[in-house]
Protein backbone atom coordinates (compact mmCIF):
# COMPACT_ATOMS: atom_id res chain seq x y z
CA UNK A 1 0.00 0.00 0.00
CA UNK A 2 1.86 3.85 -0.92
CA UNK A 3 0.55 6.67 1.66
CA UNK A 4 -0.84 9.81 0.59
CA UNK A 5 0.84 13.21 1.35
CA UNK A 6 -1.16 13.10 4.79
CA UNK A 7 0.17 9.56 5.75
CA UNK A 8 -2.93 7.78 4.65
CA UNK A 9 -3.62 5.75 2.23
CA UNK A 10 -4.47 7.35 -1.36
CA UNK A 11 -7.33 6.71 -3.24
CA UNK A 12 -6.44 4.72 -5.55
CA UNK A 13 -4.70 2.15 -3.61
CA UNK A 14 -8.10 2.27 -1.10
CA UNK A 15 -9.71 2.00 -4.45
CA UNK A 16 -7.92 -0.84 -5.28
CA UNK A 17 -7.75 -2.60 -2.38
CA UNK A 18 -11.87 -2.49 -1.74
CA UNK A 19 -12.36 -3.80 -5.55
CA UNK A 20 -9.56 -6.67 -4.77
CA UNK A 21 -12.53 -7.83 -2.50
CA UNK A 22 -15.29 -7.47 -5.10
CA UNK A 23 -16.80 -4.67 -3.92
CA UNK A 24 -17.16 -1.48 -6.30
CA UNK A 25 -18.74 1.34 -3.86
CA UNK A 26 -19.42 4.21 -5.36
CA UNK A 27 -16.49 7.51 -5.09
CA UNK A 28 -18.33 9.03 -2.15
CA UNK A 29 -18.22 5.86 -0.29
CA UNK A 30 -14.76 5.78 -1.00
CA UNK A 31 -13.98 9.26 0.35
CA UNK A 32 -16.09 8.20 3.77
CA UNK A 33 -13.70 5.32 3.73
CA UNK A 34 -10.91 7.24 3.81
CA UNK A 35 -12.19 9.30 6.06
CA UNK A 36 -12.63 7.02 8.86
CA UNK A 37 -9.15 5.23 8.52
CA UNK A 38 -7.51 8.96 8.69
CA UNK A 39 -10.00 9.43 12.18
CA UNK A 40 -8.94 5.89 13.25
CA UNK A 41 -5.28 6.04 12.94
CA UNK A 42 -5.76 9.46 14.31
CA UNK A 43 -7.29 8.14 17.50
CA UNK A 44 -4.94 5.05 17.57
CA UNK A 45 -1.69 7.57 17.84
CA UNK A 46 -3.39 9.63 20.29
CA UNK A 47 -4.18 6.53 22.36
CA UNK A 48 -0.69 4.74 21.99
CA UNK A 49 1.63 6.53 24.70
CA UNK A 50 5.32 6.91 23.31
CA UNK A 51 7.62 4.74 24.42
CA UNK A 52 11.12 3.96 23.96
CA UNK A 53 12.54 1.02 22.43
CA UNK A 54 14.05 -0.27 25.78
CA UNK A 55 10.83 0.13 27.68
CA UNK A 56 9.59 -1.66 24.58
CA UNK A 57 11.77 -4.88 24.63
CA UNK A 58 11.36 -4.83 28.70
CA UNK A 59 7.66 -5.22 28.17
CA UNK A 60 7.99 -8.19 25.50
CA UNK A 61 10.00 -9.80 28.14
CA UNK A 62 7.64 -9.07 31.01
CA UNK A 63 4.83 -10.47 28.49
CA UNK A 64 6.96 -13.44 27.93
CA UNK A 65 7.87 -14.24 31.47
CA UNK A 66 3.73 -14.17 32.64
CA UNK A 67 2.81 -15.79 29.89
CA UNK A 68 5.30 -18.69 31.00
CA UNK A 69 3.94 -18.13 34.93
CA UNK A 70 1.06 -18.93 33.49
CA UNK A 71 1.55 -22.04 31.39
CA UNK A 72 3.82 -23.15 34.44
CA UNK A 73 0.87 -22.60 37.18
CA UNK A 74 -1.97 -24.12 34.80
Amino acid sequence: MSAGADGGIDKATLERLIAGSGVRPPPQELDAVARSLARIRTAAAALSPPSSFNETVERFYRLLQAEANDGAAG
